[in-house]
């Protein structure tokens, strides 16, 4: 269990008590990552194949809200979720990756996949299956479409695993919304090397007809034509894919303690989402448009109100739970070890950002943290080998005091300590450091009154909060 801002207690995973079932998973994911196809495979023509053989399952789900973006589209989801929740339905979500146990990636009806289920789905698929080649995440994708299929709901959330238009879950012909997130340098060795070329790719789940919320976007993805590549891709449709796009059919804003969202002119004020930064509200903006849509009728002004202990019940932005984005690590949080290195005046912080879009929106926190106290901030990175420090640190750099860079444990994608180390030194911190764990990283930092922050790839973060 977590605990988030309101002191709420949310599970983080589903994993077993039974250690032999865990231990049968753990033989099945080992599987699917030795054995099987470890070529992303850049068409659909596989995962078609494979689900023929399990009767469609994918064409058996409730109403479908897919997914797309680099970043934003977990916390766009949790939003999503939480207010059609809020609204008495019962919504099944796929996302990843997952940060601690695999179960996090399934929610049935609102609750995570136990670890029982989410076996016996995937020994179900490895039978049918018979070992022809296929990846991991085309597996896990067919077993979730398996799962959801079996259990009534009213809304499927798919999230894209990386790109949109060849991406295994972009098998699902009629979805009722689709949503792209802020678009980012990612992933660039799969989906091109420029804006436009992965803005093309995440477009790729616009469907016929079907209208798709787009997200903010930031001045370098404006600058490099994004918004036209979404457009041609939506009129080169039979029947155009109707967008309402941030800062055109819909808005939002700060508005002190709340934020004031817009949709075609009329507006509502609501709380602001309990996940921390301006990218958030940008995010929430999202999730409402798209709830918008899906429910067809005026806003709940009850349940969107700004928190009133007068008038329950609590405004479910308020209640969201997302682990690993602008997280700060207190006591009682799993983290507690990590947290007891530290002294109490000083505040620890957690995010797996790891692009340049993340690393904008982080020195935009880092930036508002400096305006308010002053604090020095010191940064504790670790990255897969496959990011790009460089486009992720850069826009830090006139908030940080001191970056140390470190690995992550048991990860063989992981950066060394001194490949990353002489990836940022060019960028001209200025106070760099080496660390071979997190720990030791910690109790390096002497400063008393002072905020860290512990960042890079989610698999790093895993690590942390696990």
């Amino acid at each position: 269990m977590l605990k988030n801002k309101n002191g709420l207690l949310e599970p983080l995973h589903n994993k077993s008590n039974d250690a032999a079932l865990e231990a049968r998973l753990e033989e099945i994911l080992g599987l699917l990552y030795s054995f099987y196809a470890q070529t992303i495979d850049m068409s659909l023509e596989r995962v078609e194949r494979f689900l023929t053989q399990l009767d469609n399952p994918h064409l058996k789900l409730p109403p479908v809200i897919h997914v797309a973006g680099t970043n934003g589209k977990g916390s766009t989801i949790a939003m999503l979720r939480a207010l059609l929740e809020a609204s008495h339905k019962r919504v099944h979500v796929m996302t990843s990756p997952h940060l601690f146990h695999t179960t996090e990636r399934i929610r049935l009806a609102g609750d995570l996949i136990s670890t029982k289920m989410l076996v016996d789905v995937l020994e179900e698929c490895l039978a049918v299956n018979r070992s022809e080649p296929i990846t991991f995440f085309e597996m896990l994708t067919a077993a979730s479409f398996l799962a959801m299929s079996r259990i009534p709901a009213d809304y499927v959330i798919l999230e894209t695993g990386m790109g949109g238009r060849l991406d295994a879950t972009n098998v699902v012909p009629d979805p009722i919304c689709t949503i792209i997130t802020t678009i980012s340098k990612d992933h660039k060795k799969f989906l091109g090397n420029t804006m436009q070329k992965i803005a093309f790719e995440k477009a790729g789940i616009m469907k016929s007809g079907v209208p798709c919320i787009i997200g903010y976007q930031t001045k370098q993805a404006h600058d490099a034509g994004v918004l036209d590549v979404f457009q041609d891709t939506s009129t080169s449709l039979p029947t155009d894919a109707k967008l309402f796009r941030y800062g055109s059919e819909w808005d939002i804003e700060p508005k002190n303690d709340g934020a004031k969202f817009t949709w075609q002119g009329e507006s509502i004020v609501t709380s602001q989402p309990n996940l921390i930064g301006l990218h958030q509200i940008y995010n929430c903006g999202a999730a409402l448009a798209a709830y918008r849509i899906i429910m067809k009728t005026d806003f709940d002004a009850k349940i969107l109100s700004p928190d009133n202990p007068d008038n329950p019940p609590v405004n479910p932005l308020r209640k969201i739970h997302w682990p690993g984005r602008l997280q700060k690590i207190e006591s009682g949080n799993e983290s507690l070890a990590l947290r007891n290195l530290l002294h109490d005046t000083q505040e620890l912080w957690c995010d797996g950002g790891h692009n340049d879009s993340a690393g904008i929106m982080l020195a935009h926190q880092a930036k508002i943290w400096q305006e308010q106290d002053q604090k020095p901030l010191h940064l504790i990175v670790a990255m897969v080998d496959r990011k790009h420090p460089k486009e992720f640190l850069e826009p830090l750099l006139p908030y940080t005091a001191s970056i140390t860079v470190t690995s992550i444990p048991d990860e063989a994608s992981s950066y060394s300590v001194d490949e990353l180390y002489d990836l940022v030194e060019p960028l001209g911190f200025k106070e760099l450091r080496k660390s071979v764990t997190t720990a030791k990283a910690l109790t390096n930092i002497e400063d008393r009154n002072t905020r860290i922050l512990i960042t890079g790839s989610l698999y790093f973060i895993g690590t942390i909060l696990a």
